[in-house]
């Protein structure tokens, strides 16, 4: 499963949170982007679970994160 996570920071705190989730298991990809999110951060792993276990206990812990919004991947065939 395949999903980006757009992630808005507090004011001063981008660099931190950037090298923070970096780090994160299932992260594959983060970029710092312009618009109403400051970081985008591409996962994968083999379900919605882990998915969401990435989410609610390591990525809302991050100090300076205030929101995240998440949209998974549709495979087309």
């Amino acid at each position: 499963m395949k999903a980006f996570v757009l992630i808005k920071v507090e004011p001063g705190k981008v660099r931190s949170v950037v090298e923070e989730v970096s780090s994160m298991r299932h992260v594959k990809e983060v970029y710092c982007v312009t618009g109403p999110d400051d970081i985008i951060a591409f996962l994968e792993a083999e379900d919605a679970r882990d998915i969401s276990e990435v989410i609610l206990a390591d990525l809302h812990s991050i100090e300076g994160i205030n929101a995240t919004d998440t949209r998974l991947v549709v495979e087309l065939s």
